[in-house]
């Protein structure tokens, strides 16, 4: 059933299009990027509509042409059920049947018209739960699913060939797990852990927080951290289904986690993010026929936590709501921007 909360009765929602919840805090500090070349097309932003309920650490999806932002932090709880939904040819939001297990760091993929969501976190950053549902956009109804079989958050979730892979999360440190759930028989598979038979590189497959998306029929897995953002990582790895390995490529230049990635106009967008005393603005492309990253325009405004799957990519626009402006989860954000090359 559609979220019935009314935003100008519910004292909930009192102060929800407060203004001023889009201004930077003082004192969050910039990092400078690698050197790394200036795209030709550095492409642009724009301001969208802002989100009616600040959110964080939440899933993101593109779904029947609209962006569905489920679940994560909001209204000072950690753990909530907000389903909100915009839609780019009205540019109105509105709010859709709230997710039936309020979380954080859930992890979501869409196929056809259903929204898929894996396990998350019930506390801030911590205590994984197993839970999993699947969303009908048609009938705007949730309905359970088997759950996870091991417990994380901050898992990557990515449809490819009818399956959904779960990739590295974490319970109560990363992990390098690699799971396929298939929606057709309901049933998961453990594949071998993501570092790969052969790894090159220690800790390779340990990750959470990171970005992954799909090109040409691949699984790019970029950034993230090992535990902490302590140690954060621009480790970009492959798997390839045909081969059921992990391979490694360029490096993203500016090591993050808590970003958000997106494949458009042929290139893998990586946005946003955290480090120690740390909001990123960066946005790296990176070209797979060339095997490298160059910089486009930054963000309007610096933010982390936009976790979800990929970001929500419509046509040739990124769509990018939410999300924190400093490190942490004490602040949440109503921002929403789109990213094009024109």
């Amino acid at each position: 059933m559609p979220d019935t909360r009314d935003s100008h009765e519910d004292p909930l929602f009192s102060g929800l299009f407060d203004p001023t919840i889009t201004s930077i805090p003082q004192g969050v500090s910039q990092p400078v990027p690698d050197p790394i070349p200036n795209a030709a097309n550095m492409g642009s932003w724009k301001e969208e509509t802002r989100m009616p309920v600040a959110t964080a650490e939440m899933g993101v999806v593109a779904c029947n042409g609209k962006v569905h932002v489920i679940g994560g932090y909001a209204r000072g709880q950690v753990n909530s059920d907000f389903h909100q939904v915009f839609d780019p040819a009205t540019g109105e939001w509105e709010l859709k049947a709230p997710i039936p297990y309020a979380c954080n760091h859930l992890c979501n993929a869409v196929i056809g018209n259903r929204i898929y969501s894996f396990g998350g976190f019930i506390e801030q950053n911590r205590c994984p739960h197993s839970n999993c549902f699947v969303y009908d956009a048609d009938a705007d109804e949730w309905e359970r699913i088997p759950n996870l079989l091991r417990p994380r958050g901050a898992t990557m979730a990515v449809p490819l060939n009818g399956q959904i892979h779960l990739l590295g999360g974490r319970n109560v440190r990363s992990l390098d797990w690699h799971e396929v759930y298939d929606p057709e028989t309901k049933k998961y598979e453990i594949l071998n852990d993501m570092r790969g038979s052969t790894p090159t590189q220690p800790f390779a497959g340990q990750r959470c927080h990171f970005g992954a998306v799909v090109v040409d029929g691949k699984i790019h897995a970029i950034g993230g951290r090992k535990d902490s953002y302590d140690f954060n990582t621009g480790l970009h790895s492959v798997f390839d289904p045909e081969t059921a390995a992990w391979t490694f490529r360029k490096e993203m230049p500016t090591a993050r986690s808590g970003l958000s990635v997106a494949y458009v106009g042929g290139k893998i967008l990586a946005f946003g993010g955290e480090a120690r005393g740390l909001v990123f603005e960066a946005n790296e492309a990176y070209d797979p026929k060339t095997d490298s990253w160059e910089l486009v325009a930054p963000m309007p405004i610096p933010r982390h936590g936009l976790h979800g799957s990929t970001a929500a990519v419509i046509g040739d626009t990124v769509y990018v709501p939410g999300g924190a402006p400093i490190t942490g989860g004490s602040v949440q954000g109503a921002y929403h921007d789109s990213f094009t090359f024109g």
